[in-house]
C-alpha cells in the first residue's frame, strides 16, 4: 500500500481497536461502570493497549509482508499484543494514581501518553528483537521503534487531551458514552501518529511502478531487502515471469544502499544499465527486473 493509506489504515484500525478495548473493559473489568478504582482502571487500560497494539501491529505487518507470510505476521502481531497490553496496564495504572493523589484530570494525560509510548513501542519491536536474537545489526530496529515511540508518544498527549474533552464537554450529546468517544479518538491519535512518524522520518524507500500491486510504497528497514517471487522476498513481484525466485537485493553498507543481481539468467536493470557486481544506488534511482520496476528514494543526508 502507498504511505499515505498505510497513515489512514493505522489511524483507523487504532481508532476501532480502541473502542473495542472499550468494550471488552467494560465488560470485564472488575467492579461497576461508575467505579473508579486502580484494578478496574488498569484492566482497562490494558484491554485498550492490548486492542490498540493488535490493529497497528496487524497494519505494519500486511505492509512490510505479503499475507502468504502468515506466520511471521501472527508472530509480530503477538509480540505487539503483549506490550501493548502490559503499557495499557501499566498506563492505566499510573493514570489513576496521580489523579487519584492530586486530582487533576489533565494528569491522566500522562497514563495516556504511557499507553501511545509502549503502543508505538509494539510496533517495531519485533524488528529489533530479531535482530538481537540472529545477532544482525539492530541499528534498522532500533531507528524504528525510536520513530514509532515518538509518534505513540505524541498521540497519546494528543488523544489524552481530546479524551479529556470529550469526557467534560460532551456528556450526554451523542450515541457513544464520552468514555467511549474519548478511547476512539486517543487509539486513533496513536494510530495516526505512530504511521506518520514512520512516514515523515523515513530514510529509504522504494515505489512499484509497474509490476504486482504497483503503487507498493515500502520502507527500507533492513540491512539488505530481498527482491523475487518467492513467498518470502521482502519486495514481493508475483505473476512476472521474468523475475526468479530470489532475484536481486538491496543492501545497506557502511551508510550507502547498493543494487545486487543475485546472478540471474534475465539480469537486473538500473536506469537501463544491467548490473554487473554490487553498484551503488542514488535517490530517484529506476531499478527494472523482469517486466516490474521499482523507484529508489533516500531522504537527502546532511553533509
Amino acid at each position: 500500500m502507498s504511505f499515505r493509506l498505510f497513515v489512514y489504515y493505522s489511524a483507523l484500525c487504532g481508532g476501532w481497536a480502541a473502542l473495542v478495548g472499550w468494550l471488552l473493559g467494560v465488560l470485564f473489568a472488575p467492579g461497576s461502570p461508575g467505579q473508579a478504582d486502580l484494578g478496574r482502571n488498569g484492566i482497562i487500560g490494558m484491554f485498550l493497549g492490548l486492542m490498540i497494539a493488535t490493529g497497528l501491529g496487524l497494519v505494519d505487518a500486511l505492509w512490510i509482508l505479503p499475507w502468504q507470510r502468515f506466520g511471521q505476521i501472527l508472530l509480530r502481531v503477538m509480540i505487539a499484543v503483549v506490550i501493548g497490553a502490559v503499557g495499557g496496564l501499566v498506563g492505566g495504572m499510573i493514570g489513576h494514581v496521580l489523579y487519584d493523589f492530586l486530582q487533576i484530570d489533565a494528569l491522566l494525560m500522562v497514563g495516556w501518553m504511557i499507553v501511545g509510548l509502549l503502543c508505538g513501542a509494539s510496533v517495531g519491536s519485533f524488528d529489533l528483537l530479531a535482530g538481537v536474537i540472529h545477532q544482525k545489526n539492530q541499528k534498522a530496529g532500533r531507528a524504528k521503534v525510536l520513530k514509532c515511540l515518538i509518534g505513540g508518544a505524541m498521540g497519546g498527549i494528543v488523544g489524552g487531551g481530546l479524551a479529556l474533552l470529550c469526557r467534560t464537554g460532551f456528556s450526554g450529546r451523542f450515541i457513544l458514552a464520552p468514555t467511549a468517544m474519548g478511547f476512539v479518538a486517543l487509539g486513533a491519535c496513536i494510530g495516526l501518529l505512530v504511521g506518520l512518524a514512520q512516514v515523515i522520518l523515513k530514510e529509504a524507500w522504494v515505489k512499484v511502478e509497474s509490476g504486482f500491486r504497483a503503487g507498493r510504497e515500502m520502507l527500507l528497514a533492513k540491512d539488505k531487502i530481498s527482491v523475487g517471487r518467492a513467498e518470502g522476498s521482502d519486495v514481493a513481484l508475483f505473476g512476472d515471469s521474468g523475475v526468479e525466485k530470489l532475484h536481486a537485493h538491496i543492501v545497506l553498507d557502511n551508510g550507502r544502499y547498493y543494487l545486487e543481481d543475485n546472478a540471474t539468467p534475465g539480469g537486473t536493470f538500473l536506469n537501463d544499465q544491467r548490473v554487473n557486481g554490487r553498484t551503488p544506488l542514488s535517490s530517484g534511482d529506476r531499478i527494472q527486473i523482469g517486466k516490474s520496476v521499482l523507484r529508489f528514494y533516500e531522504r537527502t543526508k546532511r553533509r
